[in-house]
C-alpha cells in the first residue's frame, strides 16, 4: 500500500498533496501523515520541490479548514452533528474537541494542526463559536505550515530508508501524540502558575 501511494504521489505530485490535506481538514479520514512523509521521500529523490510541497500542503489544509469553518458558522452545531456521524464525528467526539478548543483558545488552532485526529475537526468549534475569520485563517495558516514542515522533513530525512521509517512511524505515532500532548499541557500549566503581568 505504501509503495502504491508513493507512486501515486510521485505521479500526481502537488495535486495529490493538496487534495489529501484539503479533504482531511473537512473531517474526512485521509492518510495525510503517510502522504506528507512520502512526499518528503519524493523530494529527497528529486521528484518534487521541498518549498512547493510545504506551500501546497499548507494551502490545501487551509482551504479545507476554511470550508469546514464556513459550514460550522452558517449551519451551527445541529448541522455538523447531522452529517458528521457519517464520517465518525459524533456528539461526544465533537464535545471533546469543543472542550479542547475552549480551554486552549488560539493555541488550539495552531497546535491542533499538528495533532492527528484533532486537525481534522478543530475548524468546526471555531466556526460554531464564531471566531473572527481573519484570526482563524491566520492561526490556521501557521499550523498548516508547521504540520507539512515536520512531516515532509521527516520523509526527506529517512530518504531511501522510507519503508523502515514508515514501520517505525506506525509504532511510534501514538507515543509522539502523547509527548506532544504532554508538552502542550505542561506549557499551559506553567502559564497558569506564572501568569504574565501587565507592563506599565
Amino acid at each position: 500500500m505504501s509503495h502504491t501511494l508513493f507512486v501515486w504521489i510521485a505521479h500526481y505530485g502537488y495535486i495529490a498533496i493538496f487534495l489529501v490535506l484539503g479533504v482531511e481538514s473537512l473531517g474526512i479520514p485521509s492518510p495525510s501523515e503517510i502522504t506528507l512523509v512520502l512526499a518528503g521521500v519524493a523530494v529527497s529523490q528529486g521528484h518534487l520541490s521541498y518549498p512547493l510541497v510545504i506551500a501546497v500542503g499548507a494551502l490545501g489544509s487551509t482551504t479545507g479548514a476554511a470550508v469546514a469553518y464556513t459550514i460550522a458558522r452558517r449551519g451551527g452545531r445541529p448541522l455538523i452533528l447531522h452529517y458528521g456521524r457519517r464520517v465518525g464525528l459524533g456528539e461526544q467526539r465533537l464535545a471533546d474537541i469543543e472542550h479542547w478548543f475552549e480551554t486552549r483558545g488560539a493555541w488550539a488552532i495552531v497546535i491542533g494542526r499538528i495533532l492527528s485526529g484533532v486537525r481534522a475537526l478543530i475548524s468546526y468549534p471555531a466556526g460554531i463559536v464564531a471566531m473572527p475569520m481573519a484570526r482563524f485563517l491566520t492561526l490556521t495558516a501557521v499550523g498548516a505550515v508547521l504540520w507539512p514542515l515536520i512531516a515532509v522533513s521527516a520523509g526527506w530525512a529517512i530518504g531511501p530508508h522510507w519503508r523502515q521509517g514508515l514501520r517505525w512511524m506506525e509504532h511510534g505515532s501514538v507515543a509522539l501524540v502523547v509527548v506532544l500532548a504532554l508538552a502542550v499541557a505542561g506549557w499551559v500549566g506553567y502559564r497558569r502558575r506564572h501568569p504574565r503581568r501587565d507592563r506599565p
